[in-house]
């Protein structure tokens, strides 16, 4: 990639120069991750919510060692895929974050395929929020539960209509039950009326936001799936139904997990 990215609001990017001067452009820093702002109130690291997730539950394993079997057997190296299909979906959450922002990007850490397919979503996700009229209000928000100590961030809460509702981005093919355990847990924690701190990146650095004693509930959570390969959404809604049970189940995750080192 040799181009930066200019956003001009409904029409998303259009590519320009690199000499050319346009403002605030938000960046990728590989070496920059969330986690590392996943720090508890006595200084210990908390686990992410997709870590307790994904280490304590099995639902979706199988599945992932058929595919990983078939493209061996393929002659396709499943490391590189792996890493390819995270970097696009890195790739449009940057895309979403700086449309939002009214930031510019530059993408030139990523490869033309990432680009193109992360485009391609990002086009979706554009014909999705002109559909529903989508009203952002945060993104990438950092939440750090010193109560449950565990910790994770929001891709992005919103109002649809007079709804306040909680969004993850997806670029994977299908959608699996772990995807709504991890919006259920996001949910509990923002409900909260204590004990979780919030954080935002600012300039390549954390920012820490000031509690509110307003009480927020959201009418529901949202995984919203993106194609790499042709412009498509999938919606699906997750309401308070699965919501309660979604919670209840990363409950168990997190029992089991903190007696991993007692055997």
């Amino acid at each position: 990639m040799g181009k930066l990215l200019k956003n001009v609001k409904e029409k998303g990017f259009v590519e320009v120069d690199l000499d050319e001067t346009i403002g605030d452009i938000l960046r990728y820093d590989k070496f920059k991750k969330h986690g590392a702002m996943y720090i508890l109130e006595d200084d210990t690291k908390a686990p992410s919510v997709t870590t307790i997730i994904g280490d304590n539950l099995g639902w979706n394993k199988n599945a992932l060692m058929a595919w990983a079997k078939r493209q061996t057997a393929l002659g396709n190296d499943v490391d590189a895929m792996l890493k390819d299909a995270g970097e696009t979906g890195t790739l449009l959450h940057i895309l979403i974050e700086a449309h939002q922002r009214g930031l510019n990007v530059d993408p030139r850490d990523f490869t033309e395929n990432q680009f193109v397919s992360a485009m391609k979503c990002f086009t979706g996700y554009l014909n999705w929020v002109n559909k529903v009229k989508f009203k952002p209000l945060a993104s990438e928000l950092i939440l750090v539960d010193n109560e449950q100590r565990v910790a994770g961030t929001v891709d992005c809460v919103g109002k649809v209509g007079d709804d306040l509702v909680l969004i993850d981005w997806k670029t994977s093919k299908y959608l699996y039950k772990e995807h709504k355990i991890q919006v259920a847990q996001y949910v509990t924690m923002m409900e909260k009326s204590s004990n979780v701190d919030y954080y935002v990146m600012e300039g390549g650095k954390p920012k820490r936001l000031k509690h509110s004693d307003t009480k927020r509930k959201f009418a529901y959570a949202m995984i919203l799936r993106f194609d790499k390969t042709e412009v498509k959404y999938h919606q699906h809604m997750v309401n308070r139904k699965k919501i309660d049970a979604g919670a209840s189940i990363f409950q168990d995750l997190l029992h089991l997990h903190s007696k991993k080192n007692t055997i």
